[in-house]
Formats: C-alpha cells, structure tokens, sequence
C-alpha cells in the first residue's frame, strides 16, 4: 500500500504549512516509486523536508493510483520494478493527459549503456542518476522541478483570478454600456417629443395668421423642426443610438414633406434611389435639412402653372468612400442671373451654412429644372453600402409619390 512520511493521506492533492516568515505555501508532492522498501527510507532521508510531502509506491499499480488520486511536482522511478518495468510504468504515465507533463527522474544501478540511457529518455524521462545516488545532487534536480511546479501553479491562479477579474470587469462595462444605452434611447426619446411639441405650436400659431407671408414662413419653420425630429426619432428605434441610416431618414422627411404640403405635392412625382449610408447623428441632420429646404422650394415656387412635375433624389455612396448627394426637380428652375452663393434668403443661406458644416462641395445646375449636388466625404467609423445591403435595398431606394 501507499505510505506517506509525515502525515495520513487526504483528499486534497497539495497541503499547506508555514514559510520562513511565517506565512502560508503550498507543499508540493512528491512521488518515490521503489520496489524496496530500503531504498524508498533512503531517498526519504534525503529529500525529506516541509516544503515539500513524500508519497511511496512499491509497485507501478500503487504509482498510477497516486498519480489518479494527487497531483505532483515531480516522481522519482527506479528503472528495476518487478512486472512493469520503470521504462513502462513512465510511458504509461505520459500516455496520461493528467500527468504526461510531469517530470521524471530514472534512477538505476545496473544500466550505464547510452542505448539504456537513451531508452529512458525516450519513455518521457528528464534526467538519468545513477545509484548509488549522490543526495546533494537529488536534492539539487528534485529542487529545480518542485520550484518549477510552485511557480507553474501560482502563476496558473494569478491567470485565473486576472481572468475572473476581466469577465467580472466586461459584466460591469457591458451593464454600464447597458444604462447609457437606454438612458441615450430615453434622451432622443424626449429630444424628438419635444421636438414634436415645437412644431405643433409652430402649427397652432400658424393657423392663426391672416397674412398668407407669415404664415408660409412658420410652415416652413414647422419643417424644418419635424426634420430634425425624425432623425431622433429613428435613433430612438435604432439599436446603434450614435448613427442614422441616411437613405431611411430621407424617406421619412420627403413623406412628411409631401404629406405637409398636402394638394400641392400630389401633382409632384417623387422618385428617390438611395444607397444605404449610416451617418452620425451631426451629419444626418444636416443632410435631411439641406433636403427639406430644396424640396418645400421646388413645392412652392418650380411647378406654379403646371399640372404635373417631377422631382428626383439620388443618394451614391462611391467607391471612394465620398457621399454624393443630388436633388433634381424639372421645374422652371432658378431666376436667370441669381448668384446663388450670395442669395440672401434663408433658404439658400441655410443650404450654404449646413453645407459647410458637412465640409461638402456644392454644385448647382440650372436647366431642364434645377439640379443640386452635394458631396463629402465619409467620416471614419461610417459606412457605406456591402454587396449584400446594396442588394437589399435597391427596392426599397426606388421610392415614389405622386
């Protein structure tokens, strides 16, 4: 049977005692496999000591059980072992996922031959020492592998609390990140009631105008604020809360233009193709207003004395990441003469600012209608169009009114 020197065996693979400043360490096991039971008091004598705990075993079945039951830093074989040799006790060992990385020690007082040597080596051996054994030098070899084995262990339970550290630090993040979303969502949530709130007083006061002047003035102001209402609007719905997908957000605007304008608008045949771009929120607003100042213009003043007209939204996402923007309607177009860039009224002075803002170049045709083109580049962390999107949303981007 198993015997071990200094206390019984238990359950637990390590035990504990004290260090020389007092404090607790782990005692590493180690395993003495001998036939005789001289030999095994021998290497006791020498390795003895309370960093570390002695296990024998006379026989390969006592060693396998041992190394079933406990974990060790590292095992001690005599070569000559009745039945099953020490050569074949150690390959049966490192056949083991448990205990193939424990090291072993050969010790023979009969094979010197390197053709021996070399047999030991190559059932999983890591070093060779020859009886009778010089105790400094075993104590010496024994010592290397029971430090290795401290050192492996501890810096096994420093991986494992930094692990449990960082899972438990992502718990927090991902809860953290959680609040912020729904606080973000709550936030574009009350900015668009709000929003919403400014545009029905816009409208109530509207009504209450005599002068048809002020009153277009205040419909157009009630516009321009749904505008930017939707953007919210779509964010709170959207599971990114810091990008709007710009090709959906125009759509929502031209409907509520055109639903805004009412009679006007249903002579007017609204066709949008509109590659999907997602945006931040800073340059989607934008966009949508530039659209909604040179829609409710082509409403109002490109089809007077027509019966029917047209009005065409391109949204292009280019291979070079630049957004091109273009507005056309086929309307009278612009007063002949109209520097556009100079134009004083709030509309174009607006276009011009928000333009600005998205660093866009601007170009305006006049002919067959008015054609408005707007580009820009998009900004890092945007995107454009993916094969597959593109595909997906080709349907969708052909959207008309009439």
């Amino acid at each position: 049977m198993t015997r071990h020197t200094d206390e019984p065996q238990g359950d637990r693979p390590v035990r504990l005692s004290m260090d020389a400043k007092g404090g607790i360490k782990d005692r590493a096991n180690i395993l003495l496999v001998d036939d005789d039971a001289r030999n095994l008091d021998v290497l006791e004598s020498i390795l003895e000591s309370p960093d570390h705990r002695l296990v024998r075993a006379r026989t390969a079945d006592e060693a396998l059980l041992s190394l079933i039951a406990e974990e060790f830093a590292v095992i001690v074989l005599d070569v000559r072992m009745p039945e099953v040799s020490g050569y074949e006790l150690a390959q049966l060992i490192k056949q083991r996922k448990r205990t193939q990385h424990v090291p072993i020690l050969f010790l023979t007082a009969y094979y010197r031959e390197d053709a021996d040597i070399l047999q030991g080596y190559g059932a999983g051996a890591v070093d060779y020492l020859s009886k009778p054994v010089n105790p400094l030098i075993l104590k010496s070899k024994v010592g290397v592998f029971v430090d290795l084995f401290r050192k492996t262990r501890a810096l096994a339970t420093m991986n494992r609390a930094m692990e449990a550290e960082i899972e438990e630090r992502l718990k927090q993040l991902k809860a953290s990140l959680h609040e912020k979303e729904i606080l973000l969502k709550e936030i574009h949530h009350r900015v668009k009631n709000n929003l919403q709130v400014i545009s029905s007083l816009i409208d109530l006061q509207a009504d209450r105008l005599t002068d048809p002047v002020v009153r277009a003035l205040f419909k157009d102001a009630r516009d321009r604020v749904r505008s930017m209402a939707l953007v919210h609007e779509k964010l709170y719905q959207s599971p990114d809360l810091a990008h709007a997908e710009l090709g959906a957000y125009i759509r929502n605007v031209m409907d509520e233009l055109f639903l805004a304008h009412g009679a006007t608008s249903s002579k007017v045949r609204l066709r949008m193709e509109l590659d999907p771009v997602l945006l931040p929120v800073d340059m989607a607003i934008p966009c949508g207003l530039i659209l909604n100042e040179l829609a409710t213009n082509s409403l109002k003043h490109a089809f007077v004395g027509r019966e029917s007209g047209a009005i065409v939204i391109q949204l292009i996402c280019t291979e070079s990441h630049a957004v091109r923007l273009v507005f056309h309607d086929d309307g009278r177009g612009l007063p002949e003469g109209l520097d556009w860039q100079a134009a004083g009224s709030l509309g174009l002075r607006l276009i011009r600012m928000l333009s600005r803002q998205l660093n866009a170049d601007i170009a305006l045709r006049n002919g067959s209608g008015t054609t408005f083109e707007l580009q820009f580049n998009l900004p890092a962390g945007s995107r454009g169009p993916s094969s597959e999107t593109k595909a997906v949303e080709d349907a969708k981007g052909q959207h008309s009114h009439r």
